[in-house]
């Protein structure tokens, strides 16, 4: 195969990883094969592999790459602000991100895809991207010496798991199955009221 130049190898090989991104949240990731993706894409198979030698080495590319952005989120969260602002900040930003199919294709194949095939946590552990200590740092600055370590693990996926149910209710669907429509901002308000005075 010809050998493209850096630019125009970089360039398609960001394309695959979005095509293949989409497959893996909307199809599956066990279910996508490289031939999917290759006929996605336009591609010969033999093509695709010139990019990327196996499909785990694709899904740990896709995992390095968004979670290289959701890592550098954390320093938006360590500005010195109250811990209700803190909150604040990660729900709005949570939220915002999955009105965006990028990170909303990401997230639906971690958060829904993971617990299916263990190939996809082999690449969030691997990921030099992957920065759960630094979240956990987030919460601690403000919940260390309130709270022991397990709950302060605890209080992060009570938090985290009432947004995600939330954007499973309005966002991750075709359309929002809330019993109840009000206003994002006033679930956002409500939530991190709730859990900063709930430790204050």
């Amino acid at each position: 195969m010809k050998i493209l130049d850096p630019v125009s190898f970089t360039i398609r090989k960001e394309s695959i990883l979005q095509h293949a991104r989409h497959l893996f949240a909307t199809k599956g990731y066990s279910e996508t094969s490289m031939d999917d993706i290759a006929h996605t894409c336009g591609l010969q198979k033999a093509s695709l592999y010139h990019y990327f030698e196996s499909k785990q080495k694709l899904l740990q590319d896709l995992v390095d790459l968004h979670g290289a952005r959701w890592s550098a989120r954390i320093k938006d969260y360590e500005s010195g602000q109250s811990f209700e602002e803190t909150l604040h900040t990660i729900a709005t930003t949570f939220l915002k991100d999955m009105d965006d199919a990028e990170p909303r294709e990401f997230f639906t194949l971690i958060h829904f895809e993971s617990h299916k095939n263990p190939a996809i946590l082999k690449a969030l552990k691997e990921s030099p991207t992957h920065n759960r200590n630094g979240f956990y740092g987030v919460f601690a600055k403000y919940l260390d010496g309130r709270l022991p370590r397990n709950k302060i693990a605890i209080f992060i996926t009570q938090f985290m798991g009432a947004l995600i149910h939330y954007a499973s209710a309005t966002k991750l669907r075709s359309e929002n199955i809330c019993p109840e429509k009000f206003e994002e901002i006033e679930f956002i308000n409500q939530l991190t009221q709730t859990f900063a005075k709930g430790i204050l």
